[in-house]
């Protein structure tokens, strides 16, 4: 297996960074055709476009169309999810999401399909105004772009080479543009919790590329086609275990926003892991053979 990944690297290295290239322009132009058509790079949620959430929680089986086709009326846009028992697909009540905030109409339409009447022991109502979650996603905003920075300057400091630091971050903003791209073929909504999900994501993207990096770099034992061997046996081992562990998680959980920041995650890792070896592997070994001398 190490003899055919040895005679990849070093007969199709260059073929080899076609797809991750591929994937971040596709991703790219995605997006920025996302923000022209829609004036949003992804789709927000109400905890990030403003709104109200209505929980309702009740053992009684609810037909969501009807639900949703009665609400309709009264409101601009609805969306709604049935909320299912820890473990389990049981169903124990349903959320409903509207950038529409109508408390009134959202009872009366309930009880009229339900017959159900929301108090505080079987609902909980969450307002959030659009100025609050304007101003929340900016702020999330800032965090994802300080996050870039500040990684972007430790990786400069620690590795004092300017195009393998470059590398890192281009792999990581890649992992990032192609991720949210993904997301929005999925036509997911993206929650609080998903901005918090992508950040975590920058922090798993730099720690294979810094391991590559630092084998390939600093700690290099025998040729330049072992080291990215032996650093892809120890990052792809680290990402199997960390993605195997998430979608086990996936799975048990019954809550939507976990759900959500776990499926972000392992999207993500997937595609780090594509980025990682056919992109910034064969970049770094270019530049270990002509400018370390190493050998090949």
């Amino acid at each position: 297996m190490e003899k055919k990944i040895e005679q990849i690297f070093k007969n199709h290295s260059k073929k080899l960074m076609i797809l991750p290239i591929l994937l971040i322009l596709f991703s790219a132009i995605f997006l920025i055709n996302q923000q022209l058509t829609t004036g949003e790079v992804i789709q927000k949620d109400i905890s990030l476009s403003g709104g109200m959430t209505v929980t309702l929680y009740t053992d009684v089986q609810i037909d969501k169309h009807l639900l949703k086709t009665t609400l309709e009326k009264d409101f601009s846009e609805i969306l709604i999810r049935g909320l299912s028992e820890f473990g389990t697909d049981k169903e124990v009540g349903v959320v409903i999401d509207t950038p529409d905030i109508n408390e009134e109409d959202m009872k009366k339409g309930i009880l009229e399909v339900t017959g159900i009447t929301l108090t505080e022991e079987n609902s909980s109502i969450e307002v959030v105004g659009s100025s609050l979650g304007d101003s929340f996603f900016k702020q999330m905003v800032k965090a994802l772009i300080f996050a870039f920075l500040f990684m972007s300057l430790v990786v400069l400091i620690t590795f004092r080479k300017l195009l393998p630091s470059f590398a890192i971050v281009i792999v990581a903003l890649g992992d990032l543009m192609i991720t949210l791209a993904i997301i929005n073929l999925m036509n997911m909504r993206i929650s609080s919790a998903g901005i918090a999900a992508l950040l975590l994501l920058i922090g798993y993207s730099i720690d294979t590329d810094v391991l590559l990096t630092t084998r390939l770099l600093k700690n290099r034992e025998g040729t330049i086609i072992e080291s990215v061997i032996s650093s892809m046996k120890t990052g792809l081992t680290m990402s199997i275990t960390t993605i195997s562990a998430i979608t086990a998680a996936y799975f048990v959980s019954s809550s939507l926003i976990l759900k959500q920041m776990f499926l972000i995650i392992i999207i993500g890792l997937l595609v780090d892991i594509i980025l990682t070896y056919m992109l910034n592997a064969p970049m770094l070994a270019d530049y270990a053979e002509k400018q370390l001398g190493g050998k090949n």
